[in-house]
Parts: structure tokens; sequence; C-alpha cells
């Protein structure tokens, strides 16, 4: 408990009572989240300010009650080393509350989780799974310290994807399903700490979106039966908190595979037709990224028709221009096109990956290459992989299996980079300002 003291100025307000209470709560798994709470007799906002020293420098802000007299913030996503000072604020009109000065050092990582060689300097955090001999959930900051972290004590593989909620409070973590387990779920986690929300989502692989209302879409295998044999392709589901599940596509409702024989075959039986491998959910569009087929197509999220077709044999969308992809991941779509990481230039003879930007025109149907970024063609990525916007400019490239994160200014040159010990990747990677969190 510690008591807050509080300042009068001009036009006062209600005061508010004369000793405020204050609790705080870490997290009990990982000691990387603390939970400071209390209440107030006036409404009042919330937020801990915080620093390396009682001078502080930096705001969090908190969550209220709607009648504005309960508080809480949560502190994540900080260095474990150093200490932290923080106190509570409330404020009321010209009032301010203030608590004592307290201190929060959060818990360092498990050894076998890496730490990352970091070269150059970023204030954002990375949400990524880290897939090695253990795999993880993990934030890491701009020094390649993992700041929150979760292992998921189940049989069903490596993790792929892991995403921040869309309210920012929760870490999402889904993994990667081998074909012979069809049994998946995605974990809710709380920032601020105990068990996670499980949604069951029956044939999931590799990815998923949240949704607006509760509930998530999830890229769901879809293996049927062509000439006697088994073929796997995919498709969409949408899969409410309970498990409850609604076909949303899939591939086979406007194709089959013209040469069955001369399809992969995989451990498990199916012959590996399309291998979707990610997609995006934009403007009432689905946007699929097709590893198999080297192609992105863009479906009506209403009708089920596809709307577009990019490189690959069926490919009814023209490149203007040099710069086509090949066996490719995570589309992200922009206001004039779409980022893409290329895995593997079918026009190059040494493999190599590079995020690249695309300029679309559905009106002409045709494409053209905006920007890419290669790492001086030293980086072959076969697995994962992903671009995406940086908060204030720039863009976050992962570079999946090979285990580096690098960050890039608004020019597209290198400004933060980190890397993984031998033996460990990363799933796809997402850039964030920071993380909060309520109780």
């Amino acid at each position: 408990m510690l008591a807050l003291a509080f300042g009068c100025a001009a036009d006062p307000v209600e005061p508010f009572q004369s000793t405020l209470s204050v609790e705080s709560a870490l997290d009990a798994e990982t000691g990387t989240a603390l939970t400071v709470t209390w209440s107030t007799d006036t409404p009042a906002d919330a937020a801990i300010e915080l620093g390396a020293d009682d001078n502080y420098g930096e705001r969090v802000t908190g969550w209220s009650s709607e009648d504005g007299l309960s508080h809480a913030v949560v502190l994540a996503g900080l260095s474990p080393r150093r200490d932290w000072h923080w106190r509570a604020t409330s404020t009321a009109g010209s009032q301010v509350a203030v608590s004592t000065d307290a201190t929060f050092t959060p818990g360092a990582a498990p050894a076998e989780l890496p730490e990352l060689s970091v070269t150059g300097a970023t204030d954002h955090l990375v949400v990524t799974p880290v897939i090695g001999a253990r795999s993880y959930a993990v934030v890491y900051d701009g020094d390649g310290l993992p700041v929150w972290w979760r292992q998921l004590a189940t049989s069903f593989g490596t993790f792929t994807q892991v995403r921040l909620s869309l309210d920012g409070t929760d870490v999402l973590v889904m993994a990667q399903v081998p074909t012979v387990n069809p049994d998946m779920a995605i974990y809710r986690y709380p920032i601020a700490g105990g068990d996670p929300v499980v949604t069951t989502t029956f044939g999931a692989h590799h990815d998923f979106h949240e949704l607006d209302g509760g509930g998530y879409i999830v890229l769901v295998h879809d293996t049927r039966e062509v000439e006697g044999i088994a073929v796997e392709g995919d498709a969409l589901a949408e899969f409410a908190e309970d498990g409850t599940r609604r076909d949303l596509w899939s591939v086979w409702d406007g194709r089959v595979p013209d040469d069955v024989e001369a399809l992969p075959e995989m451990e498990a039986g199916p012959r590996d037709w399309t291998h979707m491998n990610s997609f995006a959910v934009e403007g009432g569009r689905y946007w699929l990224s097709s590893y198999q087929l080297e192609s992105l197509m863009i479906v009506d999220a209403e009708s089920g028709a596809v709307v577009a077709e990019l490189g690959g044999d069926n490919a009814d969308v023209a490149l203007v221009g040099v710069g086509g992809f090949g066996p490719q991941h995570a589309p992200v779509p922009t206001e004039t096109g779409f980022l893409l990481f290329n895995n593997r230039p079918i026009d190059d003879p040494e493999p190599y990956s590079e995020a690249t930007e695309y300029t679309l025109d559905l009106a002409t149907h045709e494409y053209s290459r905006l920007w890419s970024y290669d790492a001086d063609r030293l980086i072959p990525t076969p697995l994962l992989g992903n671009v995406e916007p940086a908060p204030g400019g720039g863009h976050l490239v992962g570079w999946g299996s090979s285990g580096i994160l690098t960050l890039l200014d608004a020019d597209h040159a290198p400004v933060w980079e980190a890397q993984t010990p031998l033996g460990s990747g990363f799933g796809y990677a997402h850039v964030v300002e920071g993380l909060s969190g309520v109780p």
C-alpha cells in the first residue's frame, strides 16, 4: 500500500480524498508485468510516471472504470537490466494526485530463450515466435532482450504466428500444426499475467486474424480426393471463441490441380497443392499467399470470387517492368498496392530473399514494383519471413527461419538489426510501440 499526496491549483474541482491506496501485483509466471491499481473519490484519469530515477520522464496511460473512480495501469515491455522508478498519478480538472516513488525490476528470461545480437537502435518492440529446441512467443526490446514471453506446453509443433490483440491487452498465439494432428487452438494470453483463453480451431495452420467483434479468421487445411489421390488445399474459416466454425472460402471452390501426380508428396500422405502460408483481410477482401503456386490471390469476402491473381501460371494481372516474385509470404495491403516477402525470385540463379512493395491497379489489372530491400542478397529464407510498416515510418523485415530482424527507415535503409544464435529462427514478426493491458 502506498500513500498518495495531492496538490491543488486554481479553479479547484471537488477535492480528492486525502489519502489514496495503491496496490501492485506482479505477473507470477515470468515477473515481466506489474499491474498497479487504485481508486479515487472523484472521477479522474490514470497514468504511471516511469523512468530510470525519480525524475521519471516517461508516462504510461492506463484504464479507468466507466465512472472514473477505479484505475489500473500495466507496466510491461520494460528492460530487465535496470530498476524502473514509477509512481501512479490521477488528474481531475486542475488537481493532480501522485503516489510515493516505487521501483520495479522486470524478470529475466530463462537461459534457453535467446537474447539477440543487435546493431543500431530502436525504441520499438517486436512480437514474434522463436522457433528452436523449445519454442516461445516472445516480445523483444531494441536491445535484443526478451521482455515478455510464454512457452506453450503443447505437442502441436512450432509457433508460426504471434499477434498483439486488437485492444492491445493480450498476446495471441497459434502454432504450426503437423498434418498428422488436425487439432489446433489459439491461445489468448493476458499481458498482465494469468491463464489464457483458449479457442479450438481444428485444422488451422500458419496464420490467423482477430475479428473486431470477437473470434478469428483462420487459415485451415482442406484435403480432398482427386483421381483417387488425397490432395491438400487450403481454406479460410471463422471460429468463434467457443470453437464454433463457419466456413468462409476454399481454393477448391474455383479450381482443381492440373496434374495431381506432379504434386509433391507429404509425410502423412496428401499431395501438397496450394500450400497457403499467410493472408490479410482488407477492404472486404482476402489476400492469400500461395507458396506452392507462387501466386497472390485476392478474393471477394462476400461472394468468394477471385478478384485477381498475381504471379503463377493462372495470373490475370500483368507485371509492368521487372521484379516479379517467386515462392512468397505475408501480403500486407497498402493504400496503393501491397507489401510482400519474396523468398526466392524465380529469375535469379542464386537463392535470396527480399522485402518488396508493389503498386497495384485493379482497374487495368497491372502491378509494378515500387521498392525492394534484399540485404545485398545475403539472406535466403525458405521458411516464413514477412515485411510490414513500422510505427512512425519505415518497415520491419522478419527473415523467418534465418533468425534475423531488420528495421528499415523511410528510405528503406537498415537502422536496426537483430539476430538469433545459431539453431533458432523466427516465425512471422510484428513491430509495436509498446505493451499495455488491463487486469
